[in-house]
């Protein structure tokens, strides 16, 4: 530091050196900045940010967001400051892929007014026991960041794994619910960070809950390839969001509807007939599927519907029978006082899958170590085993090819490019 502090109090000063970029954790805590910013400013008048010019860099930093699933490193910045203002030029590469970059300007007053552009490329967002999605997109956030600034913009998802899990039941059972009674400040802030809000998380007397958050006007795309698995389903869905709202209560509207897909329960195979995925405020996918056969006793329906942590799995019938009186009716066409007892065992196994005590399987390990989008084994009218193959050729072109074990084949091309 060099330079004058004048008799009337102001400064004519040159700054330059480097600080940990960790010395703003009290401030973003639970999420946390770390790496090294080099500065070079010069302060002319008052002891005020609009008297501040100059530049400050960063290279190589890092970011984690814990409670939004988010990772950057490779953070590059480059922050020009004069008249009062901030112009932004920021890029990062997110930890599981694609990058992020933001650009724009910050109003050095109390409010804090800005005008940023935000730009996804290739950004693998992900919750590993459950989802994984790449998003491409271009945002704005306009206005106050001390509250009230609108985000607004469109996002395109690529391809999407909606992975349905087993439920983790173990001989002791679920763990019941814990109450923590006068829990120390470092235990709430271990909590909050393991993403537990609430009464799950605790009271916290200095956090101020009144922040107005930043409103949204976003629209999310994902024309195809949103795969859901698990549980003995395999399907592909296809639809857009509006997200409206603020960052405090997130309102959605639209959903993402069945392309195709297929129920197996103990070797059989029911085709859907209905599915969509849904997103809440906690963005936890919430789903529901839908297949119906006819039986000798009637038509049966096998809906598997809840968010896609805990879904449930119930059977309907008409005329309405007991749930499993519909499952026996559904894999032997026959009540349940007239199966064998080996067909209760497979019974026993079937309702094991629907509720989640199975894995993906041989076929779909297959599927993606060969890398397809679909890998199917079924029979054909004839009674001959057939191997079916789909793949995505570009992001709108489906193919798929059927051979048979009588030596038939077949394959077909579906498009989802939009009608003139």
């Amino acid at each position: 530091m060099a330079g004058l502090v004048n008799p009337d109090g102001t400064l004519n000063l040159d700054i330059a050196g480097d600080a940990p970029l960790g010395l703003s954790r009290p401030f973003l805590a639970p999420r946390n900045l770390q790496g090294q910013a080099q500065f070079d400013l010069q302060i002319n008048g008052p002891a005020a940010l609009s008297s501040v010019s100059g530049r400050i860099t960063t290279s190589d930093a890092t970011f984690t967001a814990p409670n939004l699933r988010v990772a950057l490193r490779g953070i590059n910045a480059d922050i020009q400051l004069g008249n009062n203002r901030a112009q932004l030029n920021v890029t990062g590469q997110a930890v599981d892929g694609g990058e992020l970059r933001v650009a724009g300007a910050i109003t050095l007053t109390p409010a804090l007014p800005a005008d940023i552009s935000v730009t996804l490329r290739n950004l693998v967002y992900a919750d590993p026991s459950l989802y994984s999605t790449t998003l491409n997109g271009d945002l704005r956030l306009a206005g106050p960041l001390s509250g009230g600034a609108q985000i607004t913009g469109v996002i395109n998802a690529g391809e999407t794994n909606i992975q349905v899990p087993a439920t983790g039941l173990t001989s002791i059972g679920d763990i019941p619910q814990i109450t923590h009674v006068n829990a120390p400040a470092d235990v709430l802030a271990t909590r909050r960070k393991a993403g537990l809000e609430g009464a799950e998380a605790g009271e916290d007397p200095a956090e101020d809950a009144s922040s107005p958050g930043f409103g949204l006007n976003l629209q999310l795309n994902a024309p195809n390839r949103i795969f859901v698995r698990g549980r003995g389903l395999d399907a592909e869905l296809g639809g857009s969001l509006k997200l409206s709202g603020t960052t405090n209560r997130i309102i959605s509207a639209g959903r993402f509807e069945l392309i195709r897909g297929r129920l197996d329960i103990l070797g059989k195979r029911f085709l859907l007939d209905e599915g969509s995925v849904q997103f809440q405020g906690d963005f936890i996918p919430y789903i529901r599927f839908v297949t119906s056969t006819d039986t000798e006793a009637g038509e049966v329906r096998v809906i598997v519907s809840g968010p896609a942590n805990e879904p449930e799995v119930t059977f309907e019938s008409t005329p309405a029978a007991p749930q499993d009186e519909v499952l026996s009716q559904l894999l032997f066409g026959r009540n349940i006082s007239e199966i064998s007892a080996f067909q209760a065992l497979q019974l026993a196994s079937a309702v094991a899958t629907l509720a989640g005590r199975g894995g993906e399987g041989v076929i779909g390990n297959l599927r993606e170590g060969f890398g397809l989008d679909d890998l199917d084994v079924t029979t054909t009218d004839d009674g001959a085993t057939a191997l079916r193959l789909g793949k995505y050729l570009t992001d709108n072109v489906y193919t798929d090819v059927t051979a048979a074990s009588d030596g038939t084949g077949e394959v077909s091309s579906t498009s989802t490019l939009p009608k003139a």
